[in-house]
């Protein structure tokens, strides 16, 4: 008899795999229909469907004429084609779009099983994100429409009071917002409602994002630098283009050039590129002298195949362009899959 300890083990251990198997899975077009390949480049679910979306928490949106919905790792449609637009589920829930015709296009959540989270519909809203998502609403109190943020729970419960002027999502416990003008950040042990606001981090900047690896970036006047999570400016505010960490490193442009710089804000690839993308599972995306090339962490050129257009790596592929040809590659420079 399995024991109880080796039982959950077990069942653990099939959950992670089947994630993994999920994720594996990538859209592709083949006779001008979508359907999902493994990555070697072979059809698990055939092409049938007029457009695809990437796979989360065992889910895919796919669309059937003029309506999205939502099939499983079997490419059966276990939430029927009814929507305008639909985004990748997330904590067990999507943002769907749905038309009104009074009211026009209008913003909800739906569960797994298709149900909604809540009758609330809002104006826009982003995926759950810590057990949240920022919501946009329109502000019917004032003489002039105006658009607020707050942040809605898995409960369907709004945790954020929407009086805020942007919002983006959680991550690491902060939400970069913007209030009065400024942005700061907040947590949720925040207080903020029209009587009484408080932010972990004071709004102050011109522009700031979300935190990744432990930083945020943001900008007081023209340049960018990095904040930790006490509101400390630890990398000086220097750079005339940032974005977020990512895998240790940061993308900047000083200048008209592009380069990377670590945690210590220290030049670690030096700014040589024309453009650059961010690294992801150990490579980024880089564009010099006219032509896309990938280069790895130390700042040396890894696949240069002739590529005149590039994604991020996931999962172990990257959507590029080589020769007016839309193709999967592997890391090692491989076509895996050639669209058509």
């Amino acid at each position: 008899m399995m024991c109880l300890r080796c039982t959950v083990h077990f069942i653990i251990g099939f959950l992670f795999f089947a994630s993994h198997l999920h994720a594996q899975l990538f859209p592709a077009k083949q006779g001008g229909k979508w359907g999902y390949i493994n990555s070697s480049g072979v059809f698990v679910i055939q092409p049938k469907f007029d457009d695809a979306k990437k796979f989360s928490e065992g889910r895919a949106a796919v669309k059937l004429k003029d309506a999205w919905g939502f099939i499983d790792t079997a490419g059966n449609l276990v939430i029927r084609t009814q929507f305008v637009n639909a985004e990748p589920f997330s904590h067990g829930i999507a943002v769907v779009q749905t038309k009104h015709f009074i009211t026009g296009l209008e913003t909800q959540f739906i569960r797994a099983n298709g149900d909604t989270l809540t009758s609330e519909t809002f104006t826009d809203a982003g995926n759950f994100s810590e057990g949240v998502a920022w919501i946009k609403v329109a502000d019917r109190s004032k003489v002039l429409l105006r658009q607020r943020f707050g942040f809605i729970d898995t409960t369907g419960r709004i945790v954020v009071q929407p009086i805020l002027e942007k919002a983006f999502p959680f991550s690491e416990g902060f939400a970069a917002v913007q209030f009065d003008g400024k942005f700061g950040f907040i947590r949720l042990t925040d207080t903020l409602n029209d009587s009484v606001q408080t932010f972990t981090i004071k709004p102050k900047y011109r522009y700031a994002s979300t935190f990744s690896e432990g930083l945020a970036r943001v900008r007081s006047e023209a340049k960018w630098g990095f904040i930790n999570t006490t509101g400390e400016l630890v990398i000086a505010e220097q750079f005339d283009a940032a974005s977020d960490f990512s895998e240790g490193l940061a993308r900047v442009r000083m200048g008209e050039k592009f380069g990377f710089i670590d945690k210590q804000g220290n030049l670690v690839i030096p700014t040589t590129f024309d453009a650059a993308g961010d690294f992801s599972e150990g490579f980024a995306w880089a564009f010099k002298n006219g032509k896309y090339f990938y280069i790895d962490r130390t700042g040396n050129t890894a696949i240069d195949i002739g590529l005149t257009g590039v994604s991020n790596f996931q999962n172990g592929l990257a959507l590029v362009n080589i020769g007016g040809k839309q193709v999967y590659i592997n890391k090692e420079g491989k076509i895996i899959f050639e669209f058509n």
